[in-house]
């Protein structure tokens, strides 16, 4: 038995079955098909036979050891991008949740975010990393428990996935509302409609992703020729329908978490860049002027969000464009060598634009900065003491600071 390379953005089945090339759907959903589609063949080609042993059945395959690169590269150089970022999504839900941070309704999409990148981490190290690290390490119990936790954290990796690509649209539309129709926003960008529209991406990326909870199982069977007992994950019958998977994943995933999305960004994000190459002006004009501290102040820390949040995007799509590459060569059937060296590097890819936002929050806001400061200190003195609401503690005045 093979385990599969993953591609975080639907690589996990395509390398499970012995069957037609499934399309690829989330960075773990590649990881279960290519397992299975690997596993299949490999039983074929060594004449491996389905065994019954008293008192219970157990089937024999052969383990096969995953491919140097992948297996390096996810196991190994991704763990302390994980790692890193968790703690920096931790970091982050902290923050965003605190009162400072939810006066401003934009960071409600942050909060989320965080959150969302979270359990794309969390869903990486135990799918992609765990079974690599422990094949290294020769921890077979570890690849066990990989294996066993898979189903679930599939499931939950696409939901979050659906969630972050969404959240990152609707936080660039709330940008663009606000820089482009600057008179309009505040009749639309109310607190209402805002937790509204965050409450719809999350209602439908679970909606899109329940049956995600019902495409793979496992069984236990014994490994050649490393002579222990695996799971071994295996396809549902819904996950190998014809019509679902052509309806799912070669018109619905694609378009849903690919075409619609990206495209929207670019063009969204564009606009929003000319507008701030506008407002840059205008703050230009200022500067020469005496007495628009105030105006000059406000338009600055405009300036700043709306850069950030350019930022994020960029970031996002800088990170996915891969991934994106990959699910259209698996589209076209396009599956050769070039394929499958591109997964591991897409599937890191994803993992990078899930952990690298706090550098982003950390140049832009000076808010985030501050509270940054402030719980590192706290938990410097073991957990530390001090109102974390108190705004003399923190050393900021909510007046002074910027949006975000």
């Amino acid at each position: 038995m093979h385990s599969p390379p993953y591609n975080l953005t639907n690589n996990i089945f395509s390398s499970l079955f012995d069957e037609e090339q499934i399309p690829s759907s989330s960075i773990v959903v590649n990881d279960i098909v290519n397992v299975d589609n690997w596993e299949s063949k490999q039983f074929n080609n060594n004449n491996t036979t389905t065994t019954t042993i008293n008192p219970s059945p157990v089937c024999i395959e052969r383990y096969d050891y995953y491919e140097s690169t992948e297996k390096w590269l996810l196991g190994v150089f991704a763990l302390p991008f994980i790692l890193c970022g968790l703690l920096a999504n931790g970091m982050s839900i902290l923050i965003f949740s605190n009162r400072h941070m939810r006066k401003q309704s934009v960071n409600w999409y942050l909060l989320v975010l965080g959150t969302s990148d979270f359990v794309i981490l969390l869903g990486a190290f135990s799918v992609l990393t765990l079974p690599r690290l422990s094949e290294i390490l020769v921890w077979w119990t570890g690849t066990a428990i990989s294996y066993y936790v898979t189903p679930v954290f599939y499931a939950l990796m696409t939901m979050a996935q659906t969630i972050s690509v969404w959240m990152t649209v609707a936080m660039s539309l709330h940008r663009f509302i606000g820089v482009c129709f600057p008179y309009q926003s505040g009749r639309v960008l109310t607190a209402r409609n805002v937790k509204g529209i965050i409450g719809g991406v999350i209602l439908t990326a679970v909606l899109f992703n329940i049956f995600r909870f019902f495409e793979v199982t496992f069984e236990v069977c014994w490994m050649e020729p490393i002579g222990v007992e695996l799971p071994v994950l295996r396809m549902t019958a819904l996950r190998q329908n014809e019509l679902y998977r052509k309806l799912f994943y070669e018109w619905a995933y694609t378009l849903i978490m690919f075409v619609v999305p990206f495209t929207v960004l670019i063009a969204v994000n564009s606009m929003v860049i000319g507008a701030i190459h506008k407002s840059r002006k205008i703050h230009a004009k200022l500067n020469v002027r005496e007495g628009n501290g105030a105006r000059k102040q406000e338009l600055a820390k405009e300036i700043s969000t709306s850069i950030m949040l350019v930022a994020i995007v960029i970031a996002f799509l800088l990170c996915n464009t891969l991934a994106f590459a990959v699910n259209l060569l698996e589209k076209l059937d396009f599956q050769g060598l070039l394929y499958i060296r591109l997964v591991p590097w897409s599937n890191w890819l994803v993992l990078c634009n899930a952990s690298i936002n706090i550098c982003i929050y950390c140049i832009f806001s000076e808010r985030y900065r501050a509270l940054l400061f402030y719980y590192l200190r706290c938990f410097k003195r073991k957990g530390g003491g001090g109102d974390i609401n108190n705004q003399n503690n923190i050393g900021f005045n909510g007046t002074s600071m910027s949006f975000l």
